[in-house]
C-alpha cells in the first residue's frame, strides 16, 4: 500500500493530530501483515510529535525491526530524518524497556501533579 503523505496532512508535519491522520490511513493494512509505503514527496516541515503519532506509535505491538521491513519511508526530507529517528527511539525505549517506562511515566505524573 502506498500512502501520499502530502494528500493526508498536507506539505506541514507538524501536529499529533496530523500523525493520527496519517497513521490511520495505514494501520489496517499494516495490521494485515501488508507493506506499507509512506511518501514524503511535496512535505516540508516536520516535527517530532507528528512522527511520534503517525509512526513511532506502532511499536507499542511491533518490533522496530518489523517496522523497519514493513513501513517503507520514501522521499523523506533529509530535514525530517532527525526528528523521526528521535521519535522512533524513545518509542522503541518507551515500549521495550520497562524501567524507561516507569521512571519516564513517574515524572510525568510528577509534572502534571504539578500544574
Amino acid at each position: 500500500m502506498k500512502v501520499p503523505v502530502n494528500k493526508i496532512v498536507g506539505d506541514v508535519c507538524m501536529t499529533y493530530t496530523d500523525g493520527e491522520r496519517l497513521h490511520r490511513e495505514f494501520r489496517e493494512a499494516f495490521d494485515r501483515g501488508d507493506t506499507v509505503e509512506l511518501d514524503f514527496d511535496k512535505t516540508r516541515i516536520f516535527v517530532t510529535a507528528f512522527f511520534n503519532a503517525a509512526i513511532a506509535s506502532l511499536l507499542e505491538k511491533y518490533s522496530r525491526d518489523e517496522l523497519e521491513r514493513r513501513l517503507k519511508i520514501v522521499n523523506l526530507p533529509a530535514a525530517a530524518k532527525e526528528p523521526l529517528n528521535h521519535s522512533l527511539e524513545n518509542a522503541d525505549r518507551y515500549y521495550h524497556d520497562p524501567n524507561f517506562r516507569e521512571a519516564l511515566d513517574r515524572v510525568l505524573g510528577n509534572l502534571a501533579a504539578e500544574a
